[in-house]
């Protein structure tokens, strides 16, 4: 028994060694110095973050852009959560009652939950603070989901942490980056080529740089990289002597989006997140109501929503756009509510004379028609405006290039008009399913596959 112990202890090392290899881990000579440790640096004469000056060879509005880049690229790194309950990741659990650092990883790509680019930082942690919220509850490798590469219901990859740092929609694959015709490639023979939201890129995995510190003569002396890894997303940093045999070994391609200017949208939440000169701002969760997604969440018109009561009432009052809508009386914990029209919609719990503080959500209204006849897709909101489409598998995932399929913005004339016009030679009969993505004022909501038929 204790040799058939033993072979079975070394086999699950060996699995665990193979897992492992999927993680590559920073260079031994990489020297990943603390946050203390680079601001020991930094107090050295002559030694300046880019963060704290514009460099000559960016643009004052590019410059602006590649800040933007790195506050949005932090709210990821830095975010901090303690789960209620455990949150299954894909290569393991965030255990209850303990406090991680770093967005959750999940390719969240067929329900569209990329926190940042389409959820907001507000209805990620009040779903994290509802113990009954889809956090908890669904996880969509399982039925009634498809998801591959995913497990929990908010989170991000590798490449949705560098497609919200750059303001980049649709979010892009890893593999798209190479291809993409507003990145530019790099000379990576030149140690100090590097700026403030430079690309790394390697076969299916991409990073961001959040930091390029460099001394007097300009040369760079550390560089700090941020990424989206299966145990999250975090930053580290590699000295001058390591950045040659990083590209070698680590990335193969360093690109630079080459609109940086219209990396604008920033929004600040501090309440959660407070990130370079931001400081900190005291939120009280509410602790008596929430709907299952979160507060200020978006569901679809036609899309049931659960009202989670977490502390005792005798009734529920539901408003829609600020008028009463329903009374419920409480019979249950939770209150499933159904064939909501399009509007902002709030509930609050009353019990004796005391009412609690309101959960918000929006009911999204959309119109989705494909017309293989016409090679079009008509689409239409009241309440929200269209923003992007890409086609796709059931299970969200696209697997061409950008160059090869559909995946892009709406313009304003199709958005004017109503449809956009499918390319023929860009439909893959292996990806006969397509979605859109929705932008209103609690954040972005993206429909799940659609069939192209």
């Amino acid at each position: 028994m204790i040799k058939s112990a033993h072979i079975r202890f070394v086999f699950v090392l060996f699995l665990f060694a193979l897992s492992c290899e999927k993680i590559p881990l920073v260079e031994a000579d990489a020297s990943n110095l603390t946050g203390e440790d680079k601001q020991k640096l930094l107090e050295k004469e002559g030694v300046r973050s880019e963060q704290q000056y514009r460099h000559p060879s960016l643009s004052e509005e590019a410059y602006q852009g590649a800040l933007n880049a790195v506050k949005k690229t932090y709210q990821l790194t830095d975010i901090a959560f303690t789960p209620l309950k455990p949150i299954a990741n894909n290569i393991g659990t965030y255990l209850a009652d303990s406090t991680y650092t770093g967005m959750i990883y999940s390719s969240v790509k067929e329900i569209g939950t990329y926190v940042g680019s389409n959820t907001s930082f507000h209805t990620f942690m009040t779903a994290i603070h509802n113990p009954r919220s889809k956090i908890y509850t669904d996880w969509i490798n399982r039925k009634p989901y498809h998801g591959t590469n995913c497990r929990a219901y908010y989170g991000t990859v590798c490449s949705g942490l560098v497609s919200y740092a750059l303001g980049i929609m649709p979010i892009l694959g890893s593999y798209d980056f190479p291809v993409f015709d507003e990145m530019e490639e790099l000379d990576i023979t030149d140690t100090d080529v590097f700026h403030l939201a430079d690309v790394l890129w390697r076969k299916g995995h991409v990073a961001i740089i959040s930091d390029v510190i460099r001394d007097s003569e300009d040369r760079v002396v550390l560089l700090e990289v941020s990424e989206s890894r299966p145990n999250g997303c975090q930053k580290y940093t590699i000295e001058r002597r390591s950045i040659p045999a990083m590209i070698g070994n680590r990335y193969k391609k360093v690109l630079r989006y080459k609109h940086l200017e219209k990396n604008t949208a920033y929004t600040p939440a501090p309440e959660f997140v407070s990130v370079l000169d931001e400081n900190p701002v005291p939120f009280v969760y509410n602790d008596d109501i929430c709907v299952d997604k979160g507060d200020r969440s978006c569901y679809f018109v036609g899309e049931a929503v659960t009202l989670n009561l977490l502390s005792p009432g005798d009734s529920v009052q539901v408003y829609k756009d600020g008028f009463l809508h329903a009374s419920i009386t409480v019979e249950t914990e939770n209150i499933r509510l159904s064939d909501l029209d399009s509007g902002v919609y709030q509930a609050r719990i009353f019990q004796g004379e005391r009412d609690s503080d309101y959960t918000t959500w929006m009911m999204v209204d959309k119109t989705v028609i494909p017309s293989v006849d016409e090679m079009k897709v008509y689409f239409g909101s009241e309440n929200s405006t269209p923003v992007s489409l890409f086609f796709c598998s059931k299970a969200g995932g696209r697997n061409f290039t950008v160059d090869e399929t559909i995946c892009r913005r709406f313009s304003e004339e199709e958005i004017a008009n109503g449809y956009i016009s499918i390319p023929p030679e860009r439909m893959k009969e292996e990806r006969p399913y397509f979605t859109i993505t929705f932008a209103t004022e609690f954040g972005n909501i993206a429909t799940t596959p659609i069939e192209w038929k």
